[in-house]
């Protein structure tokens, strides 16, 4: 971290204050709570927070009276885990005397012990609780924007442990536990107190990320299906009519959307029509600590005219589609085929929509790179043939280069292009690392974090992850800082391959002459 661009933070009065807001040794924590959840809101939109502090009492009249909390207020990875495993929230009040009663009708069990899930969104606000009672708890802001969070951390030089991959939701719970530790190093490292840990996690991080607002999407690649309920319909029949604030939502969606893909919103009962098509602002979120792990932010949305759950049942098309037959049933996140989009563009068409209006859905060409069932088959038959169209040959590069990296430990990058140095390479101007598979979001989020460590070690200015669909490649300033949601250039191979104009701009951008001479 730079210690004097922190110390100008710290002097400044937006610091001063931030830094007074996280403060976890005052005398009123409501008062606090409420404070950060207005700070959080300019991510997270309007936040209940009347809810926030219900959940911060039923945790304060629950988890003392329970056993659970350790008396010498030290904990370890087993002691959490136990807590997790263990606690449970029975409805409560506090009398005229302070004192606690719990409810014990049949409906006081507000959060069983047993129920995992539940208990992983309830994380942020048990984290509240955790930060006012003991040290080595932070406060587990934005929970429907976990990207933040990592977008901050990366621009602060914290790698965050990897995000499970499991059905098993204690292992979510777990991952709050391991993001504090991780924070905690980073206190201990710079030399903080708990309330500038968090402000400088959840504030001074922003200043130091350029903005990246109003950038041109990439090319559709996927069009997906999702439902609106009775809460959504405000912010959707919003669309096209002035309003304050921006025109974007967080909604959910496959963890195989991309940025750029198209959304069909269908309003469910009792309105049962399509009401719009919007394009996606982000890939899709994984969030540990959201009930829906999966969402993705809406933007541009056009209005479509009226498409009822009739109109598709009985369209001779549409009533072959496996999720109309289905009667739309678990309609979040569905996708649509280019054909499935082709003939709901028809039934626009047909019902006066100008389909020039909509986005148009990429075509990939035709083109068989073998068999792929293998990272090493993604590196030999799709990356390296690209890396010799763009000039390079194979000393070039260096492959699973061993690099020294803290107490003797070996970093392995699979791609080093053009390193320098005699011993442990000081320095290569662009890594690129190559996986099997990144259409699930968070082996995608994984690989940018594990390439993006290397690209710091190495004081790279390009770094590039790669699966057997697609190629993303980032810029990293020489804060080694690269946002996770404005790479470079991202194309399907099958569009670089195939499309000149593709090839001609990624030859412009790391091409081997533009390489060798950074």
């Amino acid at each position: 971290m730079n210690k004097q661009m922190w110390n100008l933070y710290k002097e400044s009065d937006r610091g001063k204050k931030c830094i007074e807001m996280f403060n976890p040794e005052i005398e009123n924590t409501y008062d606090g709570i409420k404070a950060i959840l207005d700070f959080s809101e300019k991510w997270e939109g309007k936040i209940s927070v009347n809810g926030w502090l219900d959940l911060n009492f039923l945790f304060g009249a629950n988890l003392p009276t329970c056993g659970l909390l350790p008396e010498d207020g030290n904990w370890t990875r087993e002691k959490f885990k136990h807590l997790i495993e263990e606690y449970q929230l029975i409805d409560a009040t506090e009398d005229e005397n302070g004192e606690i009663r719990f409810y014990n009708d049949a409906r006081s069990m507000i959060l069983p012990k047993n129920k995992y899930r539940q208990k992983a969104t309830f994380i942020p606000p048990l984290s509240f609780f955790l930060f006012y009672s003991y040290t080595f708890f932070k406060p587990l802001l934005l929970p429907t924007h976990f990207d933040v969070i990592q977008h901050n951390c990366d621009a602060l030089g914290i790698e965050l442990p990897p995000i499970p991959r499991s059905k098993d939701y204690k292992a979510y719970l777990m991952y709050y536990y391991d993001i504090c530790s991780v924070w905690n190093d980073f206190q201990k490292e710079n030399g903080l107190t708990d309330a500038e840990c968090c402000a400088c996690i959840y504030d001074y991080a922003t200043l130091l990320q350029e903005s990246h607002e109003n950038k041109e999407l990439p090319k559709p690649t996927n069009v997906w299906i999702t439902g609106a309920s009775d809460g959504d319909f405000i912010f959707l029949d919003s669309l096209g009519k002035e309003k304050e604030g921006n025109d974007t939502h967080i909604w959910a969606c496959n963890e195989r959307t991309r940025r750029g893909d198209i959304i069909v919103i269908y309003c469910t009962s009792p309105r049962s029509y399509i009401h719009s098509i919007w394009r996606a602002n982000s890939e899709g979120i994984f969030n540990p600590f959201d009930y829906y792990h999966c969402r993705t932010t809406i933007c541009d949305g056009i209005l479509t005219p009226h498409i009822s759950f009739k109109n598709l049942k009985t369209d001779s098309y549409f009533a072959e589609v496996p999720i109309v037959r289905k009667n739309l049933q678990g309609i979040n996140g569905i996708e649509l085929s280019a054909t499935d989009y082709s003939e709901l563009l028809r039934m626009i068409q047909e019902k006066g929509g100008d389909t020039e209006l909509y986005p148009k859905l990429f075509d990939g060409k035709s083109m068989d790179f073998g068999e792929i069932n293998l990272e090493k088959d993604v590196e030999e038959k799709i990356l390296i043939p690209m890396l010799k169209l763009l000039g390079y040959s194979e000393e070039n590069w260096t492959r699973q280069l061993s690099q020294k990296a803290g107490r003797g430990l070996k970093a392995i990058p699979d791609f080093v292009f053009f390193p320098k140095g005699e011993r442990h390479f000081a320095s290569a101007p662009m890594v690129i690392e190559a996986k099997l598979d990144m259409s699930l979001i968070s082996e995608q989020q994984n690989a940018f974090s594990q390439c993006l460590s290397y690209a710091r070690m190495l004081r790279s200015s390009v770094m590039g992850i790669c699966d057997k669909e697609r190629l993303i490649l980032y810029q990293v300033d020489k804060s080694g800082i690269a946002n996770r949601n404005t790479p470079l250039f991202e194309e399907h191979w099958l569009s670089i391959y195939g499309d000149a104009e593709v090839g001609a701009k990624l030859n412009q951008l790391i091409g081997k002459e533009v390489i060798a001479k950074m």
